[in-house]
């Protein structure tokens, strides 16, 4: 009987072991599963975040080339891309605080996505306003070739015009079918006697016959005499009617000057110069000057 009773016992007691480790297999493995799901989403969660980093970088990456590719061809341009570059920068940092914290990836998910179309937006500003440059300086480069065109064509015109101007003042310019420079001995009895030697010499008389001209100025004409002495030095002395005058901006000591109203009908203009002393020997040279030009030259050998 007590054998019995004891198998029985032995019997129940191995029924309960069973049922403790059948109990404790089912929590194992209810645990091993759900500690695989945590696991298997932790892994998904710092995939996510790490793909949302990476893209992350790489649109702050694609935004600074095209920064770099754009800067410096215009100052409006530059502006617009440092306020857009600092607010994706800015926006961008937000969502890198965000990944950091695993409760907020679906936050920081949100504002990626809003990041996204943030940047499509600034690229077609960006875009617009590059394009709107470049028209800009097409219209500037026509601007300048039409403007270099009419510059040209007025620097012709001006040339043309001096030319002109040059032509009618060299067709004004006087000339003379002679010019004699002859010494003069003056006798007692006032008559005038031609003479080369230097001793008998009293003055120098210059003398020429104009051209008839019917493109000069009629009126009032001066007439500027420069003798220059055998040592290269002109012949001006203020009492003997001496002084300067200017040519092609230049200053020149003159001998004498002679006014005359100018007709048009072959006048004969006759200077008479004395020295006031003896005469050198050498050669003189008398010049002619009217209207701003040399009108004619003529040498003399005293003896």
């Amino acid at each position: 009987m007590e054998t019995r009773e004891t198998q029985d016992k032995s019997k129940a007691l191995l029924i309960v072991i069973i049922i403790i480790l059948l109990l404790m297999n089912g929590f194992f493995i209810y645990h091993y599963i759900n500690t695989d799901k945590e696991l298997t989403a932790a892994t998904t969660e710092l995939t996510e975040v790490e793909d949302a980093r990476t893209e992350l970088e790489q649109i702050l990456k694609e935004t600074q080339d095209q920064v770099d590719a754009l800067k410096g061809q215009n100052s409006g341009l530059d502006s617009l891309l440092q306020e857009k570059t600092q607010e994706i920068q800015e926006k961008a940092a937000q969502i890198e605080l965000l990944l950091k914290d695993r409760k907020k990836l679906n936050s920081a998910r949100a504002e990626l996505e809003k990041l996204r179309y943030y940047v499509k937006k600034y690229q077609s500003e960006i875009a617009a306003l590059t394009e709107k440059n470049e028209k800009l300086q097409r219209q500037n480069k026509e601007i300048t070739a039409t403007l270099d065109q009419e510059r040209n064509k007025t620097e012709k015109l001006t040339m043309k015009t001096i030319a002109l101007e040059n032509k009618v003042n060299l067709g004004k310019k006087l000339s003379f079918t002679s010019l004699a420079v002859v010494g003069i001995n003056k006798r007692s009895s006032g008559r005038e006697t031609e003479t080369s030697r230097s001793r008998r010499v009293d003055l120098l008389k210059i003398y020429f016959t104009l051209d008839l001209n019917y493109v000069a100025d009629l009126g009032a004409k001066k007439f500027y005499l420069r003798i220059i002495g055998p040592e290269g030095t002109t012949l001006s002395n203020e009492k003997m009617g001496g002084g300067s005058f200017t040519i092609a901006g230049e200053e020149y000591l003159y001998t004498m000057e002679h006014d005359i109203d100018f007709d048009n009908t072959g006048q004969t203009v006759t200077f008479y110069y004395d020295r006031g002393g003896e005469w050198e020997e050498g050669l003189y040279k008398a010049e002619i000057y009217a209207d701003g030009f040399l009108v004619g030259s003529q040498d003399l050998k005293l003896r």
